[in-house]
């Protein structure tokens, strides 16, 4: 089969990420992308029989209830090109020690996802398919005794040993067979991509995050009202978006609370902080909290940012973290502080403010909100179009091509 031919396949996508999660993700991204030239279908991060007894009064549920339950239609088509399958409730293993009773599960469960995968092709009269399976290695790490796609990629986006228990008891092992068992394995940053390669003894290739660079352009390219909940915050404004989580360092978000009282900061995204600190922001009249937004929005509100930041932890998460936020905020025109916390993040430092400490980082704050106007903007823009995910999209056809001796 050739290049042309693999572009006209339907993609199968797993993922850890939903299509309608309330963040950005780079899986989602990259379905949105490529569906826009072939097929593309999203499968939903799987529900099991206790996340539904949990959360089966939540709308998100309640929309995929008649799917979860084996009595509805698999697909739904999400726009041109894209559909979203909904497998049924799978079994709850991850508490199950590794050994024989673990994988004897893990079998069922993979059993039932796949049969769901084909069905779902099989309404769409398809046949052939391309298997991507984008940080998902809890699920269908081996696959060829349920399918044979025509090629199967393995996408690693995070150190999974390293975000929480959970995905570390299995995880590691099941990331590990998935690279040995897909045709071609890739890593969203450097450090990710060399630890991978090690570990598994197959390359890993990088394919770093790409942005959605026009949709966040629209930032300081166009007007637009002030979002009404940013209408009684005072400026300037230091704003963040993305998941407040364990990659943050709260120590240096409550200094810039304490002695950047003239300024606001504002998170937009989801909170867990109180999972991971006893610091509570929440106390400091200077500090927001506007709850998560869709992709879309994101613009309406960076736009009337005064600098944006990336304040994480320099660990062994962050090390092989490529942020999607850094492509999203240069696009959008932002100047950027981050601390300086992987090597992928210290390739942009002659466009952003890179912090080594937090005194650095301070200082820096006031330093990129001076700095502003329109040809800076663009300058920061154009930093960030090479890394669009439609050039990440061109640059993955060249590997599969070049690794797999594809012509």
């Amino acid at each position: 089969m050739t290049i042309d031919e693999l572009k006209k396949l339907p993609i199968v996508m797993l993922s850890m990420s939903r299509w309608d999660s309330p963040i950005s993700s780079a899986s989602w991204s990259l379905a949105q992308e490529f569906a826009k030239s072939q097929p593309v279908f999203y499968v939903d991060y799987p529900y099991t029989f206790l996340d539904y007894r949990r959360e089966k009064d939540l709308p998100s549920v309640k929309m995929r209830e008649k799917a979860l339950l084996g009595k509805g239609s698999l697909t739904k088509e999400l726009a041109s090109n894209l559909w979203s399958i909904t497998p049924p409730l799978m079994y709850p293993i991850n508490w199950l020690p590794s050994g024989i009773g673990y994988n004897t599960c893990r079998k069922l469960n993979n059993k039932k996802l796949a049969a769901s995968i084909e069905a779902a092709l099989k309404i769409h009269g398809l046949n052939e398919f391309i298997l991507w399976n984008s940080f998902n290695p809890i699920y269908l790490s081996s696959f060829k005794s349920y399918f044979k796609p025509a090629i199967s990629i393995y996408h690693s986006r995070d150190a999974i040993g390293a975000i929480n228990d959970y995905t570390k008891k299995h995880g590691v092992a099941s990331e590990i067979e998935a690279i040995r068992n897909y045709d071609l394995a890739i890593g969203s940053s450097t450090k990710l991509a060399s630890d991978l390669s090690i570990l598994s003894g197959k390359d890993v290739h990088l394919f770093a995050n790409g942005g959605n660079i026009e949709l966040f352009a629209k930032a300081w390219k166009e007007t637009g009202a002030v979002p009404e909940e940013m209408k009684h915050i005072p400026k300037p404004i230091i704003g963040y978006a993305g998941n407040v989580c364990q990659r943050q360092d709260y120590l240096l978000l409550e200094k810039i609370a304490l002695e950047h009282r003239d300024k606001s900061l504002v998170f937009i995204g989801p909170r867990e902080d109180h999972l991971h600190t006893d610091i509570q922001l929440e106390k400091y009249p200077n500090v927001y909290f506007l709850g998560p937004k869709k992709l879309q929005q994101l613009p309406d509100y960076l736009r009337y940012f005064d600098c944006a930041i990336i304040p994480f932890l320099r660990n062994d998460l962050t090390e092989s973290i490529y942020p999607l936020k850094i492509n999203e905020y240069l696009a959008a025109g932002q100047s950027v502080v981050t601390t300086n916390f992987s090597d992928d993040i210290a390739a942009f430092k002659e466009v952003i403010w890179l912090a080594n400490n937090h005194g650095e980082f301070l200082k820096y704050l006031s330093d990129a909100i001076a700095n502003q106007g329109h040809a800076i903007k663009e300058a920061r823009w154009k930093a960030s179009k090479n890394n669009s995910w439609e050039i990440r999209v061109q640059s993955f056809w060249e590997l599969v091509k070049y690794q797999l001796k594809i012509n």
